[in-house]
């Protein structure tokens, strides 16, 4: 599904194939809010030349138009005609404190909805958690894919990263996910260290998850949208970004 074209250290250039045609990496899925659709999805792949996208499953299982969604699939409903990757609403956790929906729950629907790549529901955890907290949050995360990989079926299947900003953790949560039966590893719990510019400890923890990922599937860095941090994103080996930033700026009257 992934094949690696050409590299320079941990960068590398590839071909992602999806049920929806070829995706180059390195490369932005640009985030659509269903809800708020800025930018429609079938001009960010005309215009933009996206080929990829990322929406939210946890919006969209609450979402009026559920079963219209089911029905017709999430290409139809988008009106998209690249591949889709959805989120399970892991990211929700960390802005309201919780979501009302579990791993299984959240697997069916992406899997009823046809997604290409469909995303597990880890446990976001914090920057200031703990060792002994991020370490649960990093077992409980570890349990949630093997879930997900026994549930998935045909579905494509995302990976989540966790464990703070903790080395050994990221690592070891790294090694357990990825040798799993899932097509793309994500590293997540890293939009708190983009929003406040440590980029320090952006750096150490891609590299800490690095060290324990199977390096030939491809690696998702979530939450990633600034233009500035893509080329080190990518020097660090990370081959996926999605974001909503382009939609956020552009609603504020603000350039990237």
């Amino acid at each position: 599904m992934f094949e690696v074209r050409d590299r320079d250290g941990l960068a590398r250039i590839g071909v992602l194939e999806t049920a929806h045609g070829p995706v180059a990496t390195p490369t932005l899925a640009p985030v659509v809010n269903p809800n708020r659709p800025i930018i429609p999805p079938r001009e960010l792949a005309a215009r933009f030349g996206a080929q990829i996208l990322i929406t939210n499953a946890y919006i969209l299982g609450k979402s009026p138009d559920r079963d219209a969604i089911v029905r017709d699939g999430i290409h139809t409903f988008l009106g998209f005609p690249g591949a889709v990757m959805t989120d399970s609403g892991a990211f929700q956790s960390h802005v309201y404190g919780d979501v009302d929906v579990t791993n299984a729950e959240v697997i069916a629907f992406q899997k009823a909805i046809h997604t290409d790549f469909g995303t597990m529901l880890d446990v976001f955890s914090e920057p200031g958690h703990a060792h002994d907290r991020a370490s649960a949050d990093v077992d409980e995360t570890v349990r949630r894919a093997h879930e997900a990989v026994s549930l998935r079926g045909d579905m494509a299947l995302v990976g989540a990263v966790q464990g703070g900003l903790h080395p050994d953790l990221r690592e070891r949560c790294a090694r357990s996910v990825s040798s799993l039966d899932v097509a793309v590893c994500a590293i997540g719990g890293v939009v708190p260290l983009l929003e406040t510019y440590r980029f320090r400890d952006l750096v150490r923890v891609i590299i800490a998850s690095k060290k324990g990922l199977d390096p030939s599937k491809p690696v998702h860095l979530f939450g990633a949208g600034h233009p500035l941090v893509f080329p080190l994103a990518t020097l660090l080996g990370c081959d996926l970004f999605d974001s909503a930033s382009y939609a956020k700026y552009a609603r504020d009257g603000r350039m990237l």
